[in-house]
């Protein structure tokens, strides 16, 4: 079943499977995008939200990857449904396959937090699972194809799980993206950080900015005033 979001600046048709998340909210308030920008890759492009955003802060061209081809159709709709097929397109494809005749100013991803193991007990929902699991794209194929696609002093923004952030910097490391900044995201004050904030710049200089934690919640079930500020553009 199909159901309509009004954001501040746009609208999105999706199912419940098909839902954005918090982490995509995360991303898009983290996501800078300077004026020389002409063009962005949107990975793991899902219903379209991250592009749709984009398209509010930029007049660059973007571009969106989604494999599953029900997600695809989705975010082909949504671009239409906002009035943005002259600046948003998105292909469905399998990032490892994708290729372009430019590299991009920039590359975002809300991507697969999960490694899959033998003993794991998996959704069997094949939509859900390839959203959450790594069973299409690992952590080492995003990073080696986002360097692969990424043009010399491109930007890469992510989120991830804290508990992969080692990976991510050996990964960042082997395919010449620098670290530049990292905000880790704590669900409360004096809980752990569950999520992390990436900012990456291929061939960049080194120099690493670790921001002030963002904090979710103050008590249960009511958000932060950072938090309420960052909803609200949503």
């Amino acid at each position: 079943m199909t159901f309509q979001v009004l954001t501040k600046n746009f609208k999105l048709n999706q199912t419940k499977e098909q839902a954005f998340n918090t982490d995509t909210i995360l991303l898009a308030n983290f996501i800078k995008v300077p004026k020389v920008c002409k063009n962005i890759l949107d990975i793991g492009t899902g219903s379209g939200v991250l592009m749709l955003d984009l398209a509010f802060k930029t007049n660059a061209n973007i571009f969106g990857v989604e494999i599953q081809e029900k997600r695809f159709i989705q975010a082909k709709e949504n671009i239409m449904l906002n009035d943005l097929s002259e600046r948003l397109e998105v292909y469905n494809k399998d990032l490892k396959e994708f290729n372009n005749k430019i590299l991009f100013d920039m590359i975002v991803s809300n991507p697969p937090f999960f490694k899959v193991n033998n003993n794991q007990r998996l959704s069997e929902n094949l939509e859900d699972l390839i959203a959450r699991h790594e069973v299409s794209l690992t952590l080492e194929d995003l990073v080696s194809n986002v360097s692969r696609l990424l043009k010399y002093r491109g930007t890469f923004y992510l989120v991830h799980r804290p508990d992969r952030l080692e990976e991510i910097i050996y990964l960042f490391n082997k395919y010449n993206i620098v670290l530049k900044t990292i905000r880790f995201v704590h669900p409360y004050l004096e809980s752990r950080a569950n999520h992390v904030l990436i900012k990456g710049i291929k061939n960049g200089n080194l120099g690493l900015d670790v921001l002030n934690p963002l904090i979710i919640y103050k008590e249960k079930h009511e958000f932060t005033e950072e938090m309420k500020e960052i909803i609200g553009d949503f």
